[in-house]
């Protein structure tokens, strides 16, 4: 998301790729194997070629947005795009889209996420959710009333993220003993099935956006971006390779599809024992609540910032408190809104709407088809002459656009009617905050 930044080149192209695993790397893979598992029959080749093709998608997705961030490096933010090249009625419907609902399920299945490892998968829904609104209330109040204390437990989650993904990577590759015993269910025949896997994987990879933000802060950003939007996506490629080789390694394919997300729990016990397993599984809560930190708090500052652009015709959501540097009104609509998302992913869960996926990975979909505006802009700079280098000006648009399609083709085969459903609710959401959008200019010009 864009958010302001000091002036001044301070990041090179180590402290960049750096930045940009740390934004990805968080909860998904850990609960995602699983997902892609099944989406790949058991297969695990199968299942490691669709974390390949997850992270070149991003790869071009990333190459063709550095075209925008230097050309817009001091503006900052994706938003600010849309409004510049398109539309500020498009910035306006996709900002709130990401602003209530877009990261509130996000956020909320990440959180749900983390009570999910605190309670084991073997607790209630119900007594899951109540955690994660817990979670959530609490990470609202470290975020605008303690930002000290908020900012402390992101840099410590940050640090110790990729600690359980090595702890299983690295003894994967000495370890000899038998798979624990479980019901043999796999390959599965999956067809072109297997393309739904993708869904689960983007959500292991959401954060790259993080281009468009951290742009004014490189050094030689021409070059560096580049650079560091293709290294960066492969180191985290080669993480996740490693844990869900290492993860099948020790447990088995039918294992872990029997364990579904408990299957880091099991594989650092039978590693490690009860004990260190257990400490790991700590780490593992700390760098899951760490990302709805993260994200948390990027998410509240968004409705100020566009409430200051005229976007949203709110003065209590623009003005910022100057004790807490934030607009508090706008920061707790996004906290009431991401609660109320919390409570929509209970009851889809409870009714199994979405079989093998969640209400996230939809709005994760969504969210990439609305890239493609992005990507369609950087075309036509290069059909123009402004963008002369054919790898990020078509090369790389062409295939992020082909991605974000697979990526939508993956999504309604998992569940065409209820996936079709909610992909129409997400379109509906946003012509309505357009038609907002218009109305309050048309307001201002009779005013």
């Amino acid at each position: 998301m864009g958010r302001h930044m000091k002036k001044g080149k301070s990041y090179g192209l180590m402290t960049t790729i750096a930045m940009i695993v740390g934004v990805v790397i968080g909860s998904g893979i850990y609960f995602k194997v699983d997902d892609i598992l099944n989406y790949a029959g058991g297969n695990v080749g199968l299942g490691m070629l669709i974390i390949a093709l997850g992270s070149f998608a991003i790869v071009f997705g990333s190459l063709s947005i550095s075209e925008l961030a230097v050309r817009h490096s001091e503006a900052g933010g994706i938003f600010y795009y849309y409004a510049h090249y398109i539309h500020p009625g498009l910035a306006t419907a996709l900002g709130l889209f990401t602003s209530y609902v877009y990261m509130p399920t996000v956020i909320a299945v990440i959180t749900w996420v983390g009570a999910v490892f605190t309670l084991g998968g073997k607790s209630s829904l119900e007594a899951q959710t109540l955690l994660a609104a817990f979670y959530l209330i609490v990470l609202t109040l470290l975020n605008i009333y303690s930002k000290w204390l908020a900012g402390f437990f992101q840099s410590l989650s940050t640090l110790i993220k990729v600690i359980p993904l090595l702890a299983i990577a690295i003894v994967s590759f000495f370890w000899k003993a038998e798979f624990p015993e479980a019901p043999a269910i796999t390959p599965i025949p999956v067809g072109w099935g297997w393309l739904s896997g993708l869904m689960p994987l983007y959500f292991a990879y959401d954060g790259w956006t993080v281009v468009a933000s951290i742009a004014p802060e490189i050094k030689n950003p021409k070059k560096n971006l580049a650079r560091a939007f293709i290294f960066g996506p492969m180191v985290i490629l080669v993480l996740y390779l490693l844990f869900f080789y290492g993860l099948n390694q020790i447990l088995g394919p039918d294992y872990i599809l029997m364990v579904g997300n408990d299957a880091v729990v099991h594989a650092t016990e039978l590693i490690y024992g009860k004990f260190i397993s257990k400490i790991l599984l700590l780490a593992i809560i700390i760098a899951v609540l760490g990302v709805s930190n993260g994200m948390l708090l990027g998410t509240m500052r968004l409705p100020q910032a566009f409430a200051s652009l005229g976007w949203i015709d709110n003065p209590k959501f623009a003005k910022i408190d100057l004790k807490y540097q934030l607009s508090v009104p706008a920061s707790l609509s996004v906290s009431a809104v991401t609660l109320f998302w919390l409570g929509v992913h209970y009851l889809v869960s409870k009714w199994n709407l979405l079989p093998g996926s969640d209400i996230s990975e939809i709005t994760i979909v969504f969210n990439n088809l609305s890239y493609v505006f992005l990507y369609l802009i950087v075309f036509g700079l290069y059909r123009k002459g402004e963008v002369q280098n054919k790898l990020t000006g078509i090369i790389s648009p062409i295939l992020a656009i082909f991605a974000a399609f697979i990526l939508l083709l993956g999504g309604l085969l998992t569940n065409f009617k209820n996936v079709s459903l909610f992909l129409i609710f997400c379109l509906l959401f946003c012509l309505a905050a357009f038609a907002y959008y218009q109305k309050n200019l048309k307001r201002k010009r009779e005013g």
